[in-house]
C-alpha cells in the first residue's frame, strides 16, 4: 500500500503586491522548497493581491501541519518587519462548493474539489484535488526579495513567541493592510497603547498605594462606606496607568526615551483627528499615516525583538523615524 503524502497550502492576501513577473517563484524555507503562485494562477504574482505557498511531501498530516503553522507565524512576522502587511486569514474558505456538488465531481469526473481556504489547509497531496479561486485587483508593487528571504529565516521561531507578541504583530499587519490613512493610523496607534497597558506600576508605586488605601480607610473625611470604597478602588489597582504614562513607561523600558517629542507631536495629530469625530472632507491624511506607521512600527518592531532579536533586523530599513 502506498503511503500518503501530504500538502501545506497557505493562502493569504497582501496590501503591496510582489514585484515577480512570472506566475511562479520557488524559494527555500527549513531545507524543503516552497513554491509561491498567484490565486488564482491565470497571471502573473505581481498582477495578485492573494498569493499561496505550497509546500509538498510530508509523510504525515503533523509534520505538513507544523510546517504551515511554522510558515504561516513567520509569514506574518516578516510581513511586519519589512512593511508590506499581510493578511493570513483564519482558516476559512473565501469558495465554497455544496457537498453534492463535490460528490458529484468526484464521481463522474474523477475531480476532488477543495474550498479555496485563507490561511493554512493541510491535505493529502492527490493529484486529482482541485482548488478553484476567483478576483482580480490592481495594486502597489514591492521588492519580494526581503520579505521571503526573512520569512525562511523566521520560520523556526517565529511561531513561539508570546501571546502578547502575536497581538501586536496582528494589530501592525492589519494597519498595514488598511487602504485608508485614517484607518492605519488609528490601529497604528492603538497598537503602542495597547503595549503600553501591560506595563505596570513600579514596586515603589505600589507601596505607595498601599499606603493610600490605609489612609482612606483611616480617613475623617466622607461616610465609613465612602472610605472603604475608595480604599477598596486603590486595593484593586483601579487606578491604572493612564495610556500616555503606558506608553512613556514602554519607552523607558526599552530604551527608546528619546522618541517621547517625536510621539507627542504624532499623538497630537492624531488627536486633532480623532477628537474632531470624522476626518475634514478633502483632508489629505497620507503624510500623518506615513509618520504614524514608522514610528509606532519602529517602536513595536523594538518590542518584539526584546523577546526575538532578529524581529527588528529592518526595522531601519523599514519604518525610518519621521
Amino acid at each position: 500500500m502506498t503511503s500518503e503524502i501530504y500538502r501545506a497550502r497557505l493562502r493569504f492576501r497582501v496590501q503591496k503586491y510582489l514585484k515577480i513577473e512570472a506566475s511562479e517563484y520557488c524559494f527555500t524555507v527549513a531545507g524543503r522548497e516552497v513554491v509561491l503562485t498567484p490565486s488564482p494562477r491565470d497571471c502573473a504574482i505581481c498582477d495578485s493581491e492573494w498569493l499561496v505557498m505550497n509546500a509538498r511531501g510530508f509523510v504525515s498530516e503533523e509534520e505538513a501541519r507544523e510546517f504551515g503553522h511554522k510558515l504561516r507565524s513567520a509569514v506574518e512576522l516578516s510581513a511586519t518587519a519589512t512593511r508590506l502587511g499581510v493578511d493570513v486569514g483564519r482558516g476559512l474558505p473565501t469558495v465554497a462548493f455544496a457537498y453534492g456538488v463535490k460528490e458529484h465531481m468526484a464521481t463522474e469526473h474523477s475531480v476532488l474539489i477543495r474550498d479555496n481556504i485563507h490561511g493554512l489547509d493541510v491535505f493529502v497531496d492527490d493529484p486529482r484535488v482541485k482548488i478553484v479561486s476567483m478576483n482580480a485587483t490592481a495594486g502597489v508593487l514591492a521588492d519580494p526579495q526581503t520579505f521571503l528571504s526573512f520569512a525562511s529565516d523566521l520560520h523556526g521561531q517565529a511561531a513561539s513567541i508570546s501571546r502578547q507578541a502575536q497581538e501586536v504583530i496582528l494589530l501592525l499587519n492589519y494597519a498595514l493592510m488598511r487602504p485608508e490613512p485614517v484607518a492605519q493610523i488609528v490601529f497604528a496607534i492603538s497598537a503602542v497603547e495597547m503595549l503600553g497597558q501591560q506595563e505596570t506600576w513600579t514596586e515603589s508605586q505600589k507601596h505607595l498605594l498601599a499606603e493610600l488605601a490605609v489612609s482612606a480607610e483611616t480617613s475623617s473625611l466622607g461616610s465609613e462606606e465612602e472610605r472603604l470604597e475608595v480604599a477598596d478602588a486603590i486595593k484593586k489597582n483601579l487606578h491604572r496607568l493612564s495610556l500616555r504614562q503606558g506608553v512613556l513607561r514602554l519607552f523607558e523600558r526599552l530604551d527608546l526615551a528619546h522618541l517621547k517629542g517625536k510621539w507627542d507631536s504624532v499623538y497630537a495629530e492624531r488627536s486633532r483627528l480623532v477628537h474632531g469625530l470624522a476626518p475634514r472632507p478633502g483632508a489629505n491624511y497620507s503624510e500623518l499615516a506615513q509618520k504614524a506607521v514608522s514610528l509606532c512600527g519602529y517602536i513595536l518592531l523594538k518590542a518584539l525583538a526584546a523577546e526575538l532579536p532578529i524581529a527588528s533586523r529592518y526595522t531601519d530599513e523599514f519604518y525610518k523615524l519621521p
